[in-house]
């Protein structure tokens, strides 16, 4: 459930909306009666969690870029590693 807060009101009561939102509510801050922001708990994930998502993401990354050489052809490895270097 959540609650449409005018962003005067937000801003006079910062610490009861903190509060009602680390309780698990959803506050929608108004700006002249447009919802402009919207603050909610953050979601901690389990370590079995965090590391599902990383390798999912490198499964897609891996499918994305297969075939693909890692490094534009022609470059080598150390080229690669150093190609931000500044003098």
């Amino acid at each position: 459930m959540s609650e449409n807060i005018e962003l005067a009101d937000a801003k006079a009561r910062l610490s009861d909306v903190i509060d009602r939102v680390e309780a698990g509510e959803t506050i929608v801050i108004s700006r002249n009666g447009t919802p402009v922001a919207e603050v909610r708990p953050i979601r901690q994930l389990t370590p079995g969690e965090a590391v599902a998502r990383i390798r999912e993401i490198g499964r897609r990354v891996a499918k994305r870029n297969a075939g693909k050489p890692p490094w534009p052809e022609g470059r080598t490895l150390r080229q690669e590693m150093h190609a931000d270097d500044r003098i």
